[in-house]
């Protein structure tokens, strides 16, 4: 996992949106939801009220044997609980050593309280012997960015 010099989440002059940064990460993903990046693939919420929060993740899946299929799978988290109708999937399968890459996300309103910390969560589903990373570089972004919408 590499990182980039700019990880820290950003603000707008208002404080009525904040974003992660670019970042340059490759993280390889387990069968369990293990953080992203805790580092730099986070939130902060300024203030309590309404938040739409959005999110895109690209993923490099390997679908290493044939006809096996094997996807990425990210939710968001606030603090230590999954957000309902966050989850985005990615992948597929087909023949050996197939390499897909794709970029996933969802947007959702949530109402957060000040301080809430928003991180993203990843995991590996399908057949062993196959992989999956979650991505971001150059080519490819990973974010989170969350706009104020109204108090609660």
């Amino acid at each position: 996992m590499t990182t980039s010099a700019s990880a820290l989440s950003l603000q707008g002059p208002s404080k009525m949106w904040v974003q992660t940064g670019p970042l340059d990460i490759n993280q390889a993903l387990t069968t369990s939801y293990a953080q992203v990046y805790p580092s730099g693939l986070t939130i902060t919420i300024p203030f309590p009220g309404v938040w739409e929060v959005a999110y895109q993740a690209r993923s490099v899946i390997n679908s290493g044997a044939a006809n096996t299929n094997y996807w990425a799978s990210t939710v968001l988290y606030k603090g230590q609980s999954p957000i309902d109708g966050s989850q985005a999937l990615a992948g597929g399968g087909g023949p050996a050593n197939l390499i897909l890459q794709a970029t996933a996300g969802q947007t959702v309103l949530v109402a957060f309280d000040a301080n809430d910390v928003v991180s993203l969560y990843a995991k590996g589903i399908g057949s062993q012997g196959n992989n999956a990373s979650v991505l971001s570089n150059a080519d490819g972004r990973t974010a989170i960015a969350a706009h104020w919408v109204s108090a609660v």
